[in-house]
């Protein structure tokens, strides 16, 4: 079968989502959402603008067995600035003391307990792809630290995995029924439930639960310098009923957890993963065809902010926007084959920004697709973008613009300044071949294009 040239390109909702029940809020809708004023007039060019805006932020996918499609009226998505912005459980920053997110790097083992090394190994990968260097604690601070410009991001110091006595295991337990590990950090231990892993991808997992609980305590000692985030590549379960969990924040205490484990890319096939319509081709019209079940070739009814277009670079309403060049740059870029370090890294870098956002007390969101969207599985993972969209954004610059050191600088100044950041960590050497960066990277120049423009007094392309 010929490779997809991703072609065409879907701006708005997949044909999927009116059957799923799930109903878009409105360009009026979506540009109050993204707004701290106390109200915002309906204004007859919202649709103009929607447009123009859908080939830089497009609408969220919405495909069969998406977050979206299963609970279409998720109370969890569709916070607004304003909602956000008045919530008494928001973690504001503080204003006299540094503002730091700290990257809890992967413990450390102790004699007793470099048997766990074992279990970051899956059983399930593809021959070949079983041994692939995983994510750095570097890599990932280096990427929050562009992500979340200009709050310092700092490395703690490593935890450390030590054994736990199993003083209130049961006698007739056996001896995966009650499995503990202890997690050190200083002189607390926190004890850890493990279990076999229910799918055989791995040994073991390890509970998040009681991971965060641990956590806790290191917040005690940070606070109140913002937010931590753990990085592990061991598999997680966070309740009896699950398979397993990528992540979790405990956004009102300002911790979270991600793991890289279902992100091995040895691990695609048996997940499913189509590498080939990973973000940003994910938003390939011709791929959400077929997921959504319509034959090849039959025509996709167009509504007023834009459906399918762009038949090609440069050519046709979608040529030259951000999602056109993110395209582009993404299949110009060597097979994820070529890399699949850099392959894993990516999508954990994602994860931890998402996860990273609760701690900001970003919700779910449903206005366009954008990094704060819940997912739900490994499939819709790789699908979603690693930008914020304008309303979550929106947020996070509000938030900044409370603390003078960040005010003093300006809005438009800061959010230059953030995607120049980015743009820098996405082009940089050891990235730019890296599918999801090359993309990422091409998306960011022609934002960064568009608000020089703006700046300058020109219209640049939104």
């Amino acid at each position: 079968m010929a490779p997809c040239k991703h072609a065409n390109l879907l701006l708005d909702v997949s044909p999927n989502a009116t059957q799923a029940g799930f109903a878009r809020p409105p360009a009026a809708k979506r540009r109050a959402a993204a707004s701290l004023a106390s109200r915002i007039e309906p204004d007859t060019a919202d649709e103009e603008e929607a447009q123009n805006l859908a080939g830089t932020f497009p609408g969220p996918l919405v495909l069969p067995n998406d977050l979206l499609s299963v609970y279409p009226k998720d109370p969890d998505s569709g916070q607004t600035v304003k909602v956000w912005q008045r919530s008494k459980h928001r973690n504001r920053l503080n204003a006299s003391t540094p503002n730091t997110i700290h990257v809890a790097a992967p413990p450390s083992y102790s004699p007793k307990m470099k048997h766990m090394r074992e279990w970051i190994v899956p059983l399930t990968a593809t021959e070949g792809e079983e041994d692939v260097s995983p994510p750095k604690p570097k890599d990932l601070t280096d990427y929050l630290s562009a992500y979340y410009h200009p709050l310092p991001v700092t490395r703690t110091p490593n935890l450390i995995w030590v054994p736990w006595e199993d003083d209130d295991c049961p006698p007739n337990a056996t001896k995966d029924e009650n499995r503990y590990i202890g997690l050190k950090q200083g002189q607390n231990i926190t004890r850890i439930r493990t279990r076999p892993c229910p799918d055989g991808a791995y040994e073991r997992q390890l509970n998040l639960g009681d991971i965060l609980d641990g956590l806790l305590h290191m917040v005690k000692e940070i606070h109140p310098r913002y937010a931590l985030v753990m990085m592990l590549h061991h598999d997680l379960y966070e309740d009896e009923t699950d398979d397993f969990c990528c992540g979790r924040a405990y956004g009102g205490s300002r911790v979270s957890v991600v793991t890289s484990s279902r992100y091995h890319p040895g691990l695609d096939w048996y997940q499913e993963i189509e590498r080939a319509h990973m973000w940003p081709a994910s938003h390939c019209g011709n791929f959400v065809r077929r997921k959504c079940g319509i034959r090849s070739g039959a025509g996709v009814k167009r509504r007023k902010v834009m459906m399918v277009e762009g038949d090609g670079a440069g050519e046709g309403k979608g040529g030259g926007t951000a999602m056109r060049a993110a395209m582009d740059a993404y299949v110009a870029a060597p097979a994820p084959e070529k890399d699949l370090a850099g392959l894993w890294f990516g999508r954990t870098a994602l994860t931890a920004s998402h996860e990273l956002g609760h701690c900001f007390c970003l919700g779910h969101c449903n206005y366009y697709a954008c990094a704060m969207q819940g997912t739900a599985g490994i499939m819709e993972d790789v699908r979603q973008p690693p930008y914020l969209c304008p309303v979550c954004l929106e947020k996070v610059i509000s938030g900044l613009l409370e603390v003078k050191e960040y005010a003093n600088i300006g809005r438009e100044r800061l959010i230059l300044q953030r995607y120049k950041k980015l743009h820098e960590f996405c082009t940089g050497k050891t990235r730019a071949g890296v599918k999801m960066f090359a993309g990422y990277g091409a998306w960011l120049g022609k934002r960064i294009e568009a608000l020089k423009a703006e700046e300058e007094g020109g219209e640049g392309q939104l």
